[in-house]
């Protein structure tokens, strides 16, 4: 039996096009869905390569934090609402795990246990992902918002109370 990273990697085209479908049909990700496929998709290719080596140990919590810090703040900088990306970004997560659930043999209950603990870790994965695209996105704002509005850093603060990401 191939490892459930090398089955994820293997799919990702299919998982990507079941992802793009969830959200072509979130009438709420309206600027999600401004994006075209490609990019999406590109996206969706980055995210699934980081999830591959997350379920072979080979990237660690900070590995997977930058990676998803980065896409918060690339999106940002461009104008995503950080609703419509996390909630993207779970969609993703459903896309995956649909698969995973679809194309398992579940013969015997250790077979069944062995699925729920690889959703589950599927599930991590996309939360963690969560959490540090929004962390990225509240830094690129916090960031923005001391360059264009000449705020000082105490009032910034006041408002982001987060510890981010950069160490300045």
């Amino acid at each position: 039996m191939n490892s459930v990273d090398a089955i994820i990697v293997g799919a990702e085209s299919g998982i990507g096009r079941r992802w793009l479908a969830k959200l072509r049909a979130a009438t709420n990700l309206k600027a999600v869905n401004a994006l075209g496929d490609e990019e999406l998709l590109s996206v969706h290719a980055e995210i699934v390569a980081k999830l591959g080596r997350w379920f072979e140990r080979e990237a660690d919590k900070n590995e997977i934090g930058a990676f998803f810090v980065m896409v918060g703040k690339e999106y940002c900088a461009l104008g995503l609402p950080v609703s419509e990306l996390t909630w993207a970004l779970l969609l993703d997560r459903k896309a995956v795990s649909e698969f995973l659930v679809e194309n398992a043999e579940l013969e015997g209950a250790h077979r069944i246990y062995a699925l729920m603990a690889e959703v589950d870790r599927v599930s991590d994965f996309f939360m963690l992902g969560a959490y540090y695209l929004t962390k990225g996105f509240l830094e690129e704002t916090f960031v923005r918002l001391k360059k264009g509005e000449r705020l000082t850093d105490a009032s910034v603060q006041k408002y982001f109370k987060d510890d981010f990401f950069f160490k300045e």
